[in-house]
């Protein structure tokens, strides 16, 4: 960077002092702490005329004045890029929705996806792209999703940016959304629910329905409330309604409904989890979107078929964005 040459004043012996010109900056280093410090050629030139006597201290004074908007004015070309805490990013991707998502899926070979989930399901469950950066192996990457990696079928990775969030109607997956969002999905008759339902549907649009979220003073009673009314679709009087949520939202018994998936619970029914097991692995936050076109819901898609250590190819955000099809999943050979 080269800087236009400026007047100062330097004392050269006795009293007098004589003008000096900086020419230019010949180039600068870094100090270590992010400050630019400037390197310069300072060229006198003397004079035969008396110059107004100056004070030793007005001199010094001037030459550091002129060094100081030497620095200044390099140091205003650099930008300095704040980061944010994980714990504001967090925060904002849950009180918000980040509209910038991932969701994977192992299908056969063959199979041509077109929508975030299989055809005639309402919702699909993806996670946060900026949760995933720097980019995680394959091979680890679906544990924190409750899956596990298949190498013998064609991985699916799709990355969505909706261009209309209407279109989607993102929700973070906890139990309170998830029964708005069949209030919306299967809006129940009006005087429906006065009967009892005929087809597992109604039923469930009528059990959400009845669903009731009173505002507590203590957290442990809140929540105990909430998992207790979910509790009970699990039990052998509400078996229909369990497999109408696995067939329409996806929802199977890992489901925790706090808006974190619980890492490593695909396996959950022969290896079952405590409480503080699922509390402590409660760590990706989950959304389910309405189950749309890829073309709606602004996904880049790619499909990678198996090959020898696909496992260890990066999941890489970045990538599916570059080599995926827009709103079409296109076959990629390998994982970067």
């Amino acid at each position: 960077m080269e800087h236009p040459s400026f007047w100062g004043w330097l004392k050269t012996s006795g009293d007098q002092l004589s003008p000096f010109s900086v020419d230019r900056l010949n180039g600068g280093t870094d100090d270590g702490r992010g400050l630019q410090v400037a390197a310069f050629s300072v060229l006198f030139q003397t004079t035969s005329d008396t110059m107004r006597r100056f004070s030793m201290r007005s001199g010094v004074f001037c030459v550091c004045a002129s060094f100081v908007m030497l620095v200044s004015g390099c140091a205003s070309h650099r930008v300095a890029k704040t980061a944010v805490a994980p714990v504001v990013v967090n925060d904002a991707m849950r009180e918000a929705l980040p509209n910038d998502y991932l969701r994977v899926s192992f299908v056969p070979a063959g199979v041509k996806v077109t929508t975030l989930s299989r055809p005639g399901a309402l919702r699909a469950f993806v996670t946060a792209t900026r949760l995933y950066s720097p980019p995680l192996k394959l091979a680890d990457f679906p544990y924190y999703s409750g899956l596990v990696n298949d190498d013998k079928n064609v991985l699916v990775a799709m990355r969505c940016r909706p261009r209309h969030p209407e279109t989607v109607d993102a929700v973070l997956a906890t139990w309170p959304n998830v029964f708005q969002a069949i209030e919306r999905d299967v809006p129940p008759d009006p005087n429906g629910c006065s009967s009892k339902p005929v087809t597992p549907a109604a039923q469930m649009a009528c059990f959400a329905k009845a669903f009731v979220d009173p505002p507590a003073t203590a957290v442990p009673t809140s929540l105990a409330h909430t998992f207790s009314y979910a509790g009970t679709l699990y039990d052998a009087d509400h078996a229909a309604l369990a497999k109408w949520l696995q067939d329409n939202y996806g929802i199977f018994p890992a489901f925790s409904g706090m808006g974190y998936s619980v890492k490593d619970s695909y396996s959950l029914d022969s290896q079952p989890m405590t409480s503080q097991q699922i509390l402590v692995k409660s760590v990706s936050s989950e959304y389910i979107l309405k189950n749309v076109s890829l073309a709606d819901a602004g996904c880049r898609c790619i499909s990678v078929a198996p090959y020898p250590g696909r496992s260890g190819g990066r999941l890489n955000p970045a990538f599916i964005e570059r080599a995926g099809g827009d709103g079409v999943c296109k076959e990629v050979h390998r994982l970067p």
